[in-house]
């Protein structure tokens, strides 16, 4: 099956694209998932029901977040001979610092209260690391990945293709934070591990809803990587060394 590398079209795509995204990261379960695609209502509506309402409202929330934010970049990987979506990544394409003056982002996916508090701490917490390894233009791997009707099929290495060659073309550092699932793929394309970040948001007044996301979700780990223009390390024992 010819699987091709494509630009997202925003204004048909991101409904599929959603639904791939959701059966990616339910096969197998990843609770930080629930940080970025909570599903909510499923104690009191059909968990069939709730599941479709928070594809629905990824998808909506994914075309807004490329309407207003220039950096973005979505890309898919089809099946050419169904038309199906096999995987997808989103870039953020840095042309300056995007730590200088850093946009709030409004947590509009949760209820106001703790749960919102804990994931508006849980994404203080993931960036932190690149912003002190990448205060600078950067390439960044936002999300990634591939249905698991397509996996080892070469999709992910579509992505990181395209991703190396554009970073070198426009003289920059790659960064992506990996899972313990995308760590080989980050490795065999010569990426390396700048910092653990061991992901636990606290607070001094964890209200009901705040111990039910730390109960869903837990401590969570993702690792900051990185790879230099051409892949070239020598004389850079750092990203911000020269």
């Amino acid at each position: 099956m010819p699987l091709e590398l494509q630009a997202v079209d925003p204004k048909a795509d991101f409904p599929a694209v959603a639904r791939c995204l959701f059966e990616s990261y339910e096969a197998p379960p990843q609770p930080f998932f629930h940080i970025f695609f909570p599903i909510h209502n499923t104690t009191t509506n059909n968990p069939q029901n709730a599941r479709e309402a928070a594809i629905a409202e990824a998808a909506a929330r994914l075309k807004l977040w490329q309407e207003h934010d220039k950096s973005m970049y979505w890309q898919k990987v089809v099946d050419t001979e169904t038309g199906r979506i096999a995987g997808g990544a989103l870039w953020n394409i840095h042309e300056a610092n995007p730590f200088a003056n850093p946009a709030q982002l409004e947590v509009s996916w949760f209820p106001e209260g703790g749960a919102r508090r804990f994931v508006e701490k849980a994404l203080e917490n993931h960036v932190r690391p690149r912003a002190r390894a990448a205060p600078k233009p950067h390439l960044y791997l936002f999300i990634i990945f591939t249905h698991p009707d397509y996996r080892r099929q070469g999709v992910g290495q579509q992505f990181m293709d395209w991703g190396m060659k554009k970073a070198d073309a426009m003289g920059f550092d790659f960064f992506l934070d990996s899972t313990p699932y995308g760590q080989p793929l980050y490795e065999a394309n010569g990426f390396r591990y700048i910092e653990e970040n061991l992901n636990v948001p606290v607070t001094d007044k964890p209200d009901e809803k705040w111990k039910e996301m730390e109960d869903k979700v837990g401590p969570f780990t993702f690792w900051l990587m990185w790879r230099p223009v051409n892949g070239v390390y020598e004389g850079r024992e750092t990203p911000k060394s020269t």
